[in-house]
This record gives C-alpha cells, structure tokens and sequence, in this order.
C-alpha cells in the first residue's frame, strides 16, 4: 500500500513537471534566444550627412572597436565620416584606439556626458579619470568644468600611452 502511495505520488509529480510550461519569453529567465529571434544589433548609421548626434537605444548598436553592445549610454560615444557613416563605441577608449586606424575621413566626434547625459561634441568635453567606464579606461565625459578633470587632448594621450585605469600602476595612483 505504502509503495503504491509512493509510486502514485511521484507519478503526479513528474507528470505535473513534465507538462509545465515555460512562461517566460524567449531570452529571459535564463532561456537563451535562438539567432533568429535576437533583435539585429548594427555596427554602424548611415546616411547622417547632417553630421548631428544620433540618438541611440542601449544594445542597438555594437562598439566598432570591441564589437560589445553599446549598453551605458552615458559612456558612449559618436565618429561621424564624411560620408555619413556613424560609428558607436561603448567607451571613450574604444574610440580613441580606433581612430589611430580610421582618422581619414572623421568630421564630427560625439560624447555622451555623465553629467548632464547629452550628446556633446568631444573636443568640447571635460574628462573625468576615475569613471567606471564599460571597457575599464576609466574616463567620462563631463560638460561641466571642475578641477581634476582632463581636456579631451589630454584624455587622448592617457589612452594612446596607455596610461588609464587598465594600467594596473595608474589605477593605484588615482584609485588609493
């Protein structure tokens, strides 16, 4: 009686788990979105021959130089070509590496600010040290001017020798 009691028991049991359905949608609750469902994530905009801003939703686009979604936007960054073509980076230091390569034809440069969290040309930006920015460079446009920030000149050099908080000896410095 007792066996049969059990094997009943865990009959309903796996019958009742074996017929539930999921009730999430496709890429929450840890199921995973085959390729067909994932929203089409671009590298680049086209046709921007107005070389403004464009505004962007997180994970639309990719990083041009990292090819990670660009998800903070507060960190983001613009490089507008004469042409029209608009490229996203997730973080400052994607963008300046990327340049060394692809300076030619740049007209515009646009930073998203972590202060007021508008699209600021980037020359015109002040540049915090200490952020943590998506790629762990650690700097952060600001359009307000306090001391200890850096002029977007200066950020540009940090970066191109290597001295930003992925410096594990610069990081000790700013980072007591």
């Amino acid at each position: 009686m007792k066996n049969s009691f059990l094997f009943l028991t865990l009959f309903a049991l796996l019958t009742s788990v074996a017929s539930a359905q999921m009730k999430c949608a496709p890429g929450k609750c840890g199921g995973s979105m085959s390729s067909a469902e994932k929203p089409s994530v671009k590298l680049l905009y086209k046709g921007n021959i107005s070389y403004k801003a464009i505004d962007i939703k997180a994970g639309m686009y990719s990083c041009a130089q990292c090819k990670m979604d660009v998800k903070a936007l507060d960190y983001a960054t613009q490089a507008v070509k004469k042409n029209g073509d608009t490229y996203f980076f997730d973080d400052i230091g994607c963008m300046i590496l990327w340049l060394k390569e692809h300076q030619t034809d740049i007209v515009k440069l646009y930073v998203k600010t972590v202060d007021t969290h508008k699209w600021l040309e980037a020359a015109k930006a002040n540049y915090s040290r200490i952020a943590p920015s998506p790629m762990g460079y650690g700097f952060a446009a600001v359009e307000s001017t306090k001391e200890g920030l850096v002029s977007y000149e200066k950020m540009q050099d940090l970066i191109l020798k290597g001295q930003t908080l992925r410096n594990p000896e610069v990081k000790k410095k700013l980072l007591p």
